[in-house]
């Protein structure tokens, strides 16, 4: 008699090697796609610098900061067209998101922190991170988690630029 059809044992044998796979799998592809979404962090948080530099070179009303002192740019003050939505899904938060420009013995230093808002008070960026720091091929280790979003200092700042020209 020829019969057509599968084994129990062939079927449990095919459901156990398919849930090695998975078991296998699955962890990376989180990985990989957590890896991503901080990249994509630390990308716009460059372009947010690019933007900056861009804003100081031809915007005539913006300060040069002295010695010690600093310029914060918002990040509603920047074009936005690169900025859609953050990688969570949520929108980065364009009060508490800026670039700050310090003059450090005649050096000027760029920081930027980028927060994004997502779900009922979640947020995830990075925090003062210098252009260098962002350069570093390590710099999506410095992306976390935030408890609440961090408070803009003042201490030293000359001008904070908060409007798109």
């Amino acid at each position: 008699m020829n019969r057509k059809g599968f084994t129990l044992i062939e079927l449990l044998a095919t459901i156990t090697i398919l849930a090695m796979i998975m078991l296998a799998a699955v962890p990376n592809i989180m990985s990989t796609l957590d890896k991503s979404k901080r990249r994509t962090y630390v990308e716009d948080a460059k372009k947010m610098i690019s933007l900056a530099e861009y804003r100081l070179r031809s915007d005539t009303t913006v300060k040069r900061p002295s010695n010690g002192q600093s310029v914060i740019f918002l990040l509603k003050s920047m074009d936005l067209t690169d900025f859609s939505e953050g990688p969570e899904g949520g929108q980065y938060d364009t009060n508490y998101s800026y670039v700050k420009l310090t003059n450090s013995g005649g050096t000027y230093v760029y920081y930027a922190t980028l927060i994004e808002n997502y779900g009922d008070n979640k947020h995830r960026g990075v925090v003062n991170l210098t252009r260098d720091q962002l350069l570093n091929e390590n710099a999506i280790n410095k992306v976390s988690k935030l408890n609440a979003v961090p408070t803009i200092s003042t201490s030293g700042v000359v001008q904070i630029v908060n409007e798109l020209k």
